[in-house]
């Protein structure tokens, strides 16, 4: 069975870090708390491991594929392995928990 890419909007909203935290762990990931400069650019990359990001504060949009989504605090984007995707910070930066695992 193959991953889809999984957007969810405000899939953490009103939890508080550590919540979303553990959340994440249950999930079977390892969040690892990354902070971004406005503009910061992710070239289009893939690898053989599913990615699971979480914004925290401020925004990014990631392209996967064909499709692009406006992460934005609280959302949830899990992109599979073998997977194109690229991302550019927005104007205020970007705090999130990013993980990788192989699935």
């Amino acid at each position: 069975m193959k991953l889809t890419t999984m957007y969810s909007k405000q899939a953490f909203k009103n939890l508080s870090r550590a919540e979303i935290e553990k959340q994440i762990v249950r999930e079977g990931f390892d969040p690892v708390l990354i902070h971004d400069h406005p503009g910061f650019y992710y070239s289009p990359h893939e690898h053989p491991e599913t990615k699971l990001l979480v914004f925290l504060d401020g925004s990014m949009e990631v392209s996967v594929g064909e499709m692009s989504f406006e992460c934005q605090p609280g959302d949830k984007l899990i992109i599979p392995g073998n997977t194109t995707h690229s991302a550019r910070v927005g104007p205020q930066g970007c705090l999130f928990y990013w993980s990788e695992k192989i699935m």
